[in-house]
């Protein structure tokens, strides 16, 4: 393969890296959409990783962000949930433009002009509104207050991350959202945020396994009867 496939194939991996991550049995990853309608991702069933579930996020929406949640067996309604952290997606609009032009300059214009006869006057523009892009994105993001905000040090260093490596500026929303701290569990998100189908998908998820906590706990009855008191408790869960 000459070195513009292997440049690119690079890319592209580096992107889908980014856009990955290894969820635990009590983790779902919330994507949100400009409507505000949410969906649930947990991963692949048939794939572990220590213990843990590949989710690879939609590659073709890397302007909508995600957010981890996880969830405690022993307590569906966790104390101290704060379901706010939903609220803060809208702040990532500013940055969607941004984010969709970076994407289009590195993996359409950018190809066309390393891979045809095209050449430098696809290269240049594709660099010139790549990082023109990601700069402005970044001084959005900086200037926007609506989420937690990253301090000075950090900042300089996750700036420098995504103007260093193409495909994480790319991915510039997601790599905000998905390190967010959210406290709420991933029951009550769920029953709250999804619609009805994809609230029982999930529902059915969670509910398969806490069952498969319950298998591996059968020796201890104390913790039996807790899980089973939550199992019933998130089947009486009821999308409204």
């Amino acid at each position: 393969m000459s070195y513009e496939v292997q440049l690119l194939g690079l890319a592209l991996l580096l992107y889908l890296y980014d856009s990955s991550a290894l969820l635990y049995s009590n983790e779902a990853i919330f994507s949100s959409d400009r409507t505000r309608r949410w969906s649930a991702s947990t991963g692949w069933a048939g794939f572990t990783l220590a213990g843990r579930t590949l989710c690879i996020l939609n590659p073709f929406t890397p302007h909508q962000p995600a957010f981890r949640l996880a969830w405690d067996f022993q307590s569906v309604d966790s104390a101290g949930g704060d379901a706010s952290w939903s609220d803060r997606a809208p702040a990532f609009d500013s940055v969607v433009s941004t984010t969709l032009i970076a994407g289009i300059s590195l993996f359409i214009l950018l190809p066309v002009g390393m891979l045809t006869p095209v050449g430098a006057y696809a290269v240049v523009p594709a660099l010139v509104l790549f990082y023109a892009a990601s700069i402005v994105g970044l001084w959005r993001l900086r200037r926007s207050s609506a989420f937690t905000p990253l301090d000075g040090k950090r900042f300089i260093g996750f700036a420098f991350e995504c103007l260093a490596c193409p495909p994480f500026a790319v991915n510039i929303i997601r790599r905000l959202s998905l390190h967010e701290r959210i406290t709420e569990p991933v029951p009550l998100a769920g029953v709250r945020l999804l619609d009805a189908d994809r609230w029982h998908r999930l529902q059915a998820y969670c509910v398969s396994r806490l069952d498969e906590a319950i298998e591996v706990t059968a020796g201890d009855s104390a913790l039996l009867t807790t899980l089973g008191a939550q199992r019933r408790r998130l089947l009486d869960l009821v999308h409204s």
